[in-house]
């Protein structure tokens, strides 16, 4: 479930908006009845799992009351500028693989100099210890390249010591960068406020 709230199906319009550029936000189903839908695929085998994109803490304990199947995995965003330890601590707790879109936190941690520094120190590319951070606090990545230098890249990643790892965990200021999540300016995220998607 790519996130916890959905838009109104147009056969035309995969995003489909309102006149005034607003998300088409509907308010059923919700996703505990879409959860219930894709449980019941487990169940019939046309799915080795099932997972969620998208969902906070307030958001998996909304499901979790009422889900019989605990998700496989929670694909977010989630790199060196926006660590999100609590997420990651309860998705732990709770039997949830974390998976990271936007693993090196594009150009944005890329450029950062303490990345910069450490990938010397390392013989690596900026993009190499952002993935290799992840890989060390046991996150799933999903590096997206178009370029077959750097898809090999992400093959061999350097390991990074105690030291390297604490000053890239210091980088954390919840900052999100993929492009359309950011909150626009009455605080609304793809159609819904932050406060309900538990940012």
């Amino acid at each position: 479930m790519h996130w916890p709230h959905f838009v109104r199906y147009d056969p035309d319009d995969f995003l489909p908006k309102n006149p005034d550029g607003s998300y088409t936000v509907v308010d059923s189903p919700t996703f505990v009845e879409v959860w219930a839908d894709m449980e019941k695929v487990l169940e019939m085998g046309k799915a080795k799992a099932i997972g969620v994109s998208n969902f906070s803490v307030k958001n998996l304990e909304i499901l979790l009351k009422h889900a019989k199947v605990v998700p496989a995995v929670n694909q977010v965003e989630m790199h060196p500028y926006l660590a999100q330890k609590d997420l990651k601590a309860y998705c732990k707790e709770k039997g949830i693989a974390i998976e990271a879109y936007t693993p090196s936190g594009l150009q944005h941690v890329r450029n950062d100099p303490t990345i910069i520094d450490i990938a010397k120190k390392h013989g690596a590319t900026p993009n190499q210890v952002a993935l290799a951070w992840n890989l060390a606090r046991d996150v799933i990545v999903v590096p997206k390249s178009a370029s077959e230098e750097r898809q090999r890249e992400n093959l061999f990643l350097p390991t990074l010591d105690e030291e390297d790892l604490q000053r890239i965990d210091g980088l954390d200021r919840y900052q999100r960068v993929c492009p359309g999540h950011f909150p626009d300016e009455n605080g609304i995220v793809m159609g819904w406020p932050v406060e309900k998607l538990g940012w």
